[in-house]
């Protein structure tokens, strides 16, 4: 899990930062708390690590906890095709997709273009939903 909490400082450091501070410690114990290797998959593209992936399987909808893409292979498509077959599952289920992104975030605009909608929103954080 070491490379998995570099990953997201990389990933949300600047986000988390700007919203609340950061504390490296704070955010490594609740990284490592929060997301064991048993919710946490390593993304993988031809044997080199890219990114990370948190997906809860709730009752009643699917929970993205983290989608993280390192800087690298940002905006090269691979998010929307990580995110393809989650939605299929989701919709042949007939279940919702719900995630949380951090307002200063611009994975909040990547959302909107793959169809997730505003559901409800905080002073720090946009609660989504798709369909």
């Amino acid at each position: 899990m070491p490379w998995a909490f570099q990953l997201f400082k990389r990933c949300l450091g600047r986000y988390i930062d700007q919203t609340w501070g950061w504390d490296d410690v704070f955010q490594q114990h609740g990284f490592l708390e929060n997301f064991s290797p048993n919710n946490f998959d390593i993304l993988l593209l031809r044997d080199q690590r890219i990114g990370g992936l948190s997906l809860l399987h709730m009752k009643d909808f699917l929970q993205l906890e983290l989608l993280l893409i390192d800087a690298p292979w940002r905006n090269s498509g691979l998010g929307s095709t990580i995110m393809q077959p989650l939605m299929k599952q989701a919709t042949a289920q007939s279940i919702p997709i719900r995630l949380r992104v951090l307002r200063c975030n611009p994975a909040y605009n990547f959302y909107q273009k793959l169809n997730f909608r505003t559901e409800s929103q905080d002073s720090e954080r946009y609660q989504m939903i798709y369909p």
